[in-house]
């Protein structure tokens, strides 16, 4: 497996850190092989050689931060355990850990993943009631705050997250462009709203000179998905930053591919 070459790595200022020329992210760790936003996908992503891992929070009843993507525990829990399980939002943590998913995991805390993880970590807020919940968490645990990268498809909880903990970086998540029909503000007013430093856009609508307007303007593109060696081969040639990805070892794979054809 080849890495992004340490020639490859630039730096954004907006999030303090080192950030690589093409960003490959593990969406929900290392999702194609291990279950979705357990630790054990979030490592196997890192492992892998992603310096960025993607996952959701909600809040569960108790006011804790949980990693889990969909509204219920219905589609990752263990067979035995049937449909109907609840909103994830009622249910204490206790509740959800209780619960036992596929293949033997178990529902983690945003804490208990930061703890497991050393990379940044691109936080998708599922939830907005999750938004006030991040001041606390902030102020314990500092720095993996500073890893954190929060994005969201709600532009009202991006903003509420602008107003409660400004200094955790935003990106907005849109499935496609121009985004009037779900926007009506547009992409620049939405953009400078969320005070978004990386633009997270879905494929259609997504064109070389959107990406340079927004480089001019000194934000990051992100395209998703890339499931697939010409989604990466697209991505390359477009120009965009990252991308968030499956299947982590076989991006990395695709990624070299791409930039040979394009050598």
């Amino acid at each position: 497996m080849t890495h992004l070459s340490s020639t490859d790595i630039t730096m954004e200022t907006a999030m303090d850190t080192e950030i690589e020329a093409f960003t490959i992210v593990g969406h929900r760790g290392a999702m194609a092989r291990t279950l979705e936003n357990t630790v054990a996908s979030f490592q196997q992503a890192e492992q892998m050689g992603c310096p960025e891992l993607e996952l959701d929070i909600r809040p569960s009843a108790d006011r804790q931060i949980v990693v889990v993507h969909d509204a219920t525990l219905d589609r990752i829990a263990a067979d035995e355990y049937g449909r109907d399980l609840g909103d994830v939002s009622l249910m204490t943590l206790e509740e959800l850990q209780r619960v036992r998913l596929r293949d033997q995991h178990r529902v983690h805390t945003l804490e208990e993943v930061c703890a497991a993880t050393t990379v940044r970590l691109q936080v998708e807020i599922k939830d907005p009631a999750v938004v006030p919940l991040l001041v606390g968490f902030a102020q314990a645990h500092p720095d993996a705050a500073r890893r954190i990268h929060l994005t969201s498809f709600d532009a009202d909880a991006l903003a509420h997250a602008r107003e409660l903990v400004p200094h955790i970086t935003r990106g907005v998540i849109v499935h496609r462009l121009p985004v009037e029909d779900k926007h009506p503000e547009g992409l620049d007013a939405l953009l400078e709203r969320t005070c978004s430093s990386i633009l997270h856009s879905g494929w259609e609508g997504l064109s070389p000179e959107v990406i340079a307007a927004q480089h001019a303007a000194g934000r990051r593109v992100h395209a998703w998905p890339v499931r697939s060696a010409e989604e990466m081969a697209r991505a390359v040639a477009l120009g965009v930053d990252g991308t968030t990805v499956d299947d982590p070892q076989a991006a990395f794979e695709w990624y070299e591919q791409a930039r040979a054809g394009n050598a």
